[in-house]
């Protein structure tokens, strides 16, 4: 199966395809392929024609078997309404390929953020590594899960 993506920052296109390997082998997914995320600035993506061309191109990526996965911030924009239109125009653009999209409550980095205690002691991160107040509400937190991404080698292997 392949799972094509479309990003709007460096971080996500750096730590997506991790992230999808990971949950792959939690959910014991054999031959998981993820092709390097495109990424589309997220201005160009909400705008008119933006995540049906986006989508267009990420389609050319997939078989019969895969998908394509749209990851975006949410940043002020509330996700229950956005999500929605967006996934709405992907799939009147592709009705021939599953298509789905994932907005994060403001940043898509604050995951990496709550997921500290999931990562303590593995992968190189230290025993006592746990997640600061509530990351929902940390703005500006790609430079901190940028170092919890940059300790994520080792999952390379796990592919």
């Amino acid at each position: 199966m392949t799972i094509a993506s479309i990003v709007e920052g460096d971080g996500e296109v750096r730590a997506l395809p991790k992230l999808l390997y990971r949950l792959a082998r939690e959910a014991a997914v054999p031959g998981l392929r993820v092709p390097t995320p495109m990424r589309v600035p997220r201005g160009k993506l909400t705008a008119p024609g933006g995540i049906e061309r986006a989508v267009g191109a990420a389609a050319q990526r997939v078989g019969a078997a895969g998908g394509i996965l749209v990851l975006l911030d949410a940043d002020d924009d509330c996700p229950a309404t956005l999500g929605p239109a967006l996934l709405a125009r992907a799939r009147a653009a592709r009705p021939d390929v599953r298509a789905c999209v994932v907005l994060a409550n403001r940043e898509f980095e604050a995951w990496f953020i709550a997921a500290a205690a999931s990562l303590a002691g593995a992968h190189g991160f230290p025993a006592d590594l746990a997640a600061p107040g509530d990351p929902e509400k940390i703005r500006g937190s790609q430079g901190v899960a940028r170092a919890a991404q940059d300790g994520w080698p080792a999952l390379q292997a796990d592919r």
